[in-house]
């Protein structure tokens, strides 16, 4: 099998599924996880996804895919609680270990490289 050119087929040569539901305390955030074959789990508590018209800059909320949930996981973004601003560079550090440890070292590297080339 080749390598994959997108993030929907990293997602699907991994063999992930993603469950979706309503995030309890957010108006317009999701809840995600996303499960490997062999039962593992990988939680996003709570994120919301704009889509943004290029000519006016205006931005709608849009529901979860795939593709948008990796690049959660590849944007290493987490979420600090009160007081906590001085640990960012730690509780990163930690986003990105778990997103790694979750996906493996070769699917991390491949999520990044697309991610950054915005291969959808």
């Amino acid at each position: 099998m080749s390598a994959p050119t997108t993030l929907a087929e990293l997602f699907r040569s991994l063999g992930l599924t993603l469950t979706v539901r309503v995030a309890e305390d957010e108006d317009d955030a999701w809840a995600c996880t996303l499960a490997r074959p062999d039962g593992a789990l990988y939680e996003v508590e709570s994120v919301t996804f704009f889509d943004v018209d290029p000519d006016t800059g205006e931005e709608w909320v849009v529901e979860p895919t795939p593709s948008r949930v990796l690049s959660v996981l590849a944007g290493g973004d987490a979420e600090l609680e009160d007081g906590e601003e001085e640990d960012e560079a730690a509780a990163l550090a930690d986003t990105e270990a778990a997103a790694r440890k979750f996906l493996g070292d070769e699917a991390y590297e491949t999520l990044l490289r697309l991610d950054a080339e915005g291969l959808e």
